[in-house]
């Protein structure tokens, strides 16, 4: 396994993370909780350290496999990051970043979770209707009080990461030190702003969706109707790819796994460990066999050429993941 420094801490972590979204029984295409105890133990007996979630994943199903999951293993050995901000539960306060609904949040993450704090805790979006201020003092707050240890964000605008700078900086509250952004092969508008200003602030760059959603693993063909379960059961697949530029890009990867002799998926991972401002990635493995694939690709170097060759089709997108604001036309 490799590690890299979280960002501008000397936290380390493993450049292949689990991610938790997969595991649960909301949707078909999960790993129900028997499954994703093996992911899990297969992943840590490879040496990855770091496994995300969020509250919401399956509601809450998620955290409980990984309380689970993380009993009898050394707790000081495993990075967790988990989220707040989307709606959860019931209630006129079931969502945003309110200092309310972040303890309540973050109490119900630590119980599911089986543990005394999280390592990174992520705004999950963007709260429109909440100072920020009052989000960023509390998450301090939790920080001050030994129930987190690093503040993050995922899928949020290049402005909202330099807002939340601002205030930790002049204000004296906790910086950012970690960023999800949905980006990979066939998604790329992150490196217009976010991934820049990232890099310039060293915060930590950890993508999540890296194949797609399954789209760069191959297995979607052009001019072809889709009968898989993922496809069927999860509205942003084909919402967020399947167009004609989409198609260019996945079949010029194909070729490019084809004459190296690896598959697609195992192609597509590796561009992404070649980026060298990519902290670690995500991998939503529903299988065990994923994370021998996630392996293979961290070994697998690639030439500035081969790099630009896999680029060469992309074209840009409509911005996915950042929410609107509700306050703007």
């Amino acid at each position: 396994m490799q590690y890299a420094k979280l960002g501008w801490s000397s936290l380390k972590i493993s450049r292949i993370a689990l991610g938790g979204m997969s595991y649960g029984s909301k949707e078909p295409w999960m790993a129900q909780k028997e499954s994703a105890l093996r992911i899990i133990k297969k992943g840590f007996d490879l040496g990855i350290n770091f496994i995300d979630t969020a509250d919401v994943y399956s509601n809450g199903e998620s955290e409980k496999i990984i309380g689970e999951a993380i009993r009898g293993y050394n707790r000081e050995e495993i990075i967790i990051g988990s989220k707040v901000g989307l709606e959860f539960g019931n209630g006129i306060n079931n969502s945003g970043l309110s200092r309310k609904r972040l303890y309540t949040q973050l109490s119900g993450s630590l119980q599911r979770l089986n543990t005394e704090y999280i390592d990174i805790y992520q705004i999950h979006r963007w709260d429109y209707y909440t100072d920020i201020e009052e989000t960023l003092s509390t998450l301090s707050q939790f920080i001050n009080e030994g129930k987190v240890r690093y503040l993050g964000a995922t899928s949020i605008y290049a402005f909202q990461i330099q807002r939340l700078w601002d205030l930790a900086i002049y204000k004296g509250y906790e910086k950012l030190v970690y960023y999800s952004p949905r980006y990979n092969l066939a998604y790329r508008e992150e490196e217009r702003e976010s991934i820049p200003l990232c890099r310039e602030l060293n915060i930590a760059i950890a993508p999540y969706s890296p194949l797609a959603r399954g789209f760069l693993t191959g297995k979607y063909k052009r001019d072809q109707t889709p009968n898989t379960v993922r496809y069927l059961t999860d509205k942003y697949l084909p919402t967020g790819y399947f167009k004609p530029e989409d198609f260019d890009v996945v079949e010029n990867l194909e070729e490019m796994a084809k004459q190296k002799g690896i598959k697609p998926a195992v192609l597509a991972l590796a561009w992404l460990f070649n980026k060298p401002y990519i902290t670690t990635v995500l991998l939503g493995a529903t299988k065990p066999e994923h994370l021998d694939d996630a392996v293979q690709a961290l070994e697998i170097k690639l030439t500035e050429e081969e790099m630009k060759l896999l680029e060469k089709p992309y074209r840009p997108h409509e911005l996915m993941g950042p929410t609107k604001s509700p306050l703007v036309p």
